[in-house]
Formats: structure tokens, C-alpha cells, sequence
């Protein structure tokens, strides 16, 4: 039977559900994620196997749908695949530029029965056979939303006259301790943890740096330490300050939000990925199995390129020949994005000279190549040139709950973290809060790490 895959926005759902009925009617087989999806650690190998099973992708374009990263992920894999990418124009928007090529189909109100005929007939399913009447779509009501919007600003509108009022915070503040503590008295001792209303921003992924919290380093102060050491191996290594950073994402990624703030205690971690000449060092000394694949490891040419065919335990196992570890997601997205929400290392747009990804090289490149593209601590290579294992089980849903001191992951899981895009990729998987999963077993040409290490202790 022929297999239907269907790419859209959440927020096209309704539409979504009964263009998949009538196909579903029409003796198709149909596929999208609501239905199909297995959840949790396999979201992406879900998807990626329900498009290498389908002849056929259904775009279904929206103002939403375009601004999706995950929409665009599934256009360019099944591009790559050379599936017959079908767009279905279902509420009126600018088409991007991969688009512009293809024909697409005009189902927005009335224009979905009239063409929906259209649709069997490049599906190659002959509309007379199967009679199907397609069904009307009831676009859900936006006004309850703007209700409970009016109601909690109302509400929260009221509290803060309540408690500007003098008399309103004596006689409560056993109610609200915080505000008696810093309204029109003494600064409060501790801040606590501020949740991050996307709303706040003025840009997907940015978050003003007022939002964020200052706390104080346990142990010993980063303002006492190097910001750049070499360690006993002699690898480069810088510092990570302590504190607060802004993880995660509102870009469309199920697995990237919500967007919260996370205290990260300082460590340092490899200025660097580790290069195929670094890794030499730990298989002379017996410590380390050779990569996978050896043709670029024994190549003198590529002594300074990341080490690529190596699994998340030869990883491992070299971070811990040099008494460190892998570091964990909180970790190597704070490295990676600093303390302001950037969505890329370097600020807000990219180019192929600040990293290494599709288009630009054709290959992995040398690991000092890209100094105007490294992170607010100065590590180099954290967008784009391999995909790096980091310590952490994945689970799509782990920012859901995430704890927000030194988050370490799930306890267990089948797969683990990849960060930061690779040379083969385009630039909507090398942004600092894409989040990808890989087999911990699996070694290929485009997945490397670097290490990290805890500060000493006071």
C-alpha cells in the first residue's frame, strides 16, 4: 500500500486530522506523528523510518509551518531521499526558497474540496475508483485562548496594585514573604529560579538577559581561576563560569522546550574536539581502541580534524585516560551559548566563516579553523564540523521536568545526546539548541566530542 507521510505545524492540526481521514478513505496509508509516533527516546528514528517507508511527503504550509525547524528537517531528509515532496498550501504564506520549485496545491477553505481530487490523482489514486467525498474542516476557536490570556493579565494586574500598596504588604506579609523582603525594604538573600515566558522575547530563542539570576558559585569562585588551562595531556581547556544560563529553545523542536533557566557550577572543557592526533595518544598508550573507520586517523593530513568513527564509549573512555569525562548536555550548551540565549555561538546569523556545515567544506575541517565562530568562553567549533556525544541519556521530554541545578540527564535510556550539527548538515541542526540522538554503539564520519572537567574544589 502506498505510504503517505504528512509534515506540518502543530498549530494546522485540525486540518491535519481530516486531510488524514480522507486519504486514510481513499485506501492510503497514512503517517504522521499524532498517530504513528512511538514517543520519548525514539521520536527520531520514528520519523526518519516513516519517511525512508513513505513514497510520498505532504507539506502541509502555513505561516507556522514555515518558520518550523522541524518541518524543514523533514523537507531536506526526505529531499535527500528523493521523495515526492508535495506542497499543500492550507493558510496563505511566503513560500521559502526550497519550495518555489514545486507546484503546490491550493486547499485553503472551499478550494480543499474542489481540489482535493487533484491531490488523489498525484498521489496516483484514481478519484472515480475510490469516491470519496473529502469532509470540512472546523477551524478551532481561538477566543478561549484570548480569554484565559485577558484573565491571568487581569489577575496579574490586581496582585501587583496589592502589592505596591504599603499596607496591603504589611498586613500580608506572612502571605508573601518575597515581597515584603524586596519591596521597599532589604534586598532578598537568595534569588530564586525564574521560569522563562517565552512571550518576553522579541525574537524565537532569545532571552532578554534581565530574565536571568545571578547566584553564588559553590566552592571555589570562577573569578579565582584561569579562564584558560592546559591539562596534563596538554590539551587546551577553558573556563566555564558558574551560574545561570538559558537552555533550550521556542523554534518548534518538541524535544527543545520549554525554554528554562539552569544553574551549571563552573568546569572547564576542551577549547577544542578532540583531534585525531589527541586521540593517537590514548590508543599508543593502550588506553583507547583505534576508530572505526582509520582512513582520516592514520592520514598525517588530517592530524589536526576532529576524530570522527568513534562511539559514545570510546568517547568516553579517552575523556576518562585523561582524568576527565563527556560533558553533560547543561554543560556543553552553556559552553556553547553563554549566558544570553544566542541562538548560535557567535550571535544571531551564520555564514561559512564562523563554521563548518552543509555547503561549506564538503568535509570535516581543521579544529582551529573557525576563530570568528567560537562561543562567548572561546570554544571553538561548537556549531557545526561533527557532531559531538555528550554524557546524557536522551529523552524528547526531559526539558519538560529538567532539574534546574547541574541537570545530568535521564537515569537510563536506549540512546544518547549528540550536540552542535556537523559539516553534512544544514543550518537548522547547528543552532546551540538542537538536540539530536544516536545509538551510543554507533560510530560514523560526521560524530566526534571533546571532554570536560569539574573546577577544583576549595
Amino acid at each position: 500500500m502506498t505510504q503517505v507521510f504528512i509534515s506540518y505545524s502543530r498549530k494546522d492540526i485540525a486540518f491535519v486530522d481530516q486531510l488524514a481521514a480522507d486519504l486514510k478513505k481513499a485506501g492510503l496509508d497514512v503517517w504522521y506523528d499524532v498517530s504513528g509516533i512511538a514517543g520519548g527516546d525514539r521520536w527520531r528514528s520514528e520519523i526518519e523510518n516513516a519517511l525512508r517507508a513513505s513514497q510520498f511527503v505532504l507539506v502541509v504550509l502555513s505561516p507556522d509551518a514555515i518558520t518550523s525547524e522541524w518541518v524543514e528537517r523533514e523537507f531536506l531528509f526526505s529531499s535527500n531521499l528523493k521523495r515526492k515532496i508535495i506542497p499543500l498550501m492550507y493558510r496563505s504564506c511566503e513560500l521559502p526558497l526550497n519550495y518555489v520549485d514545486l507546484n503546490f496545491i491550493d486547499v485553503q477553505g472551499d478550494n480543499y474540496g474542489r481540489n482535493f481530487n487533484t491531490l488523489l490523482r498525484t498521489l496516483r489514486v484514481d478519484p472515480s475508483a475510490v469516491n470519496v467525498l473529502p469532509g470540512k474542516v472546523k477551524e478551532p476557536s481561538r477566543r478561549p485562548k484570548y480569554l484565559y490570556i485577558a484573565l491571568i493579565g487581569g489577575g496579574a494586574i490586581i496582585l501587583a496594585l496589592l502589592l505596591a500598596s504599603p499596607l496591603i504588604r504589611r498586613a500580608f506579609s506572612p502571605v508573601f514573604p518575597e515581597a515584603s523582603a524586596t519591596l521597599g525594604g532589604a534586598p532578598a538573600s537568595t534569588s530564586p529560579l525564574i521560569p522563562v515566558d517565552s512571550s518576553q522575547t522579541s525574537e524565537p530563542g532569545l532571552i532578554p538577559t534581565e530574565i536571568l539570576t545571578a547566584t553564588d558559585t559553590p566552592g571555589l569562585s570562577s573569578a579565582s581561576l584561569p579562564s584558560d588551562m592546559t591539562d596534563a595531556s596538554g590539551v587546551p581547556m577553558v573556563l566555564v563560569s558558574a551560574g545561570l544560563f538559558t537552555m533550550g529553545s521556542d523554534r518548534g523542536d518538541v524535544d527543545e522546550v520549554p525554554i528554562h533557566s539552569v544553574n551549571i557550577d563552573g568546569f572547564y572543557i576542551d577549547k577544542y574536539e578532540v583531534t585525531n592526533a589527541r586521540y593517537q595518544d590514548c590508543v599508543n598508550a593502550n588506553a583507547c581502541d583505534q576508530p572505526r573507520d582509520i582512513n582520516y586517523y592514520v592520514n598525517s593530513q588530517y592530524a589536526d580534524n576532529p576524530v570522527i568513527f568513534v562511539d559514545w564509549n570510546m568517547a568516553k573512555t579517552y575523556c576518562e585516560w585523561r582524568g576527565a569525562k563527556l560533558p553533560t548536555e547543561g554543560q556543553w550548551e552553556k559552553a556553547a551559548r553563554g549566558d544570553d540565549g544566542r541562538t548560535y555561538p557567535w550571535g544571531e546569523t551564520i555564514d561559512c566563516s564562523k563554521a563548518n556545515y552543509l555547503g561549506c567544506s564538503g568535509n570535516t575541517t581543521g579544529v582551529t579553523s573557525h576563530p570568528d565562530g567560537a562561543s562567548p568562553y572561546g570554544v571553538y567549533d561548537m556549531a557545526g564540523n561533527v557532531w559531538e556525544w555528550v554524557a546524557d541519556w536522551y529523552s524528547a521530554t526531559y526539558y519538560q521536568d529538567s532539574p534546574t541545578e547541574n541537570p545530568s540527564g535521564p537515569s537510563n535510556g536506549t540512546l544518547k545526546v549528540v550536540r552542535g550539527g556537523a559539516w553534512n548538515v544544514d543550518t537548522v541542526a547547528v543552532y546551540s539548541s538542537v538536540r539530536n540522538a544516536k545509538d551510543p554503539n554507533i560510530a560514523d564520519n560526521d560524530i566526534g566530542f571533546r571532554c570536560a572537567t569539574d573546577v577544583p574544589s576549595q
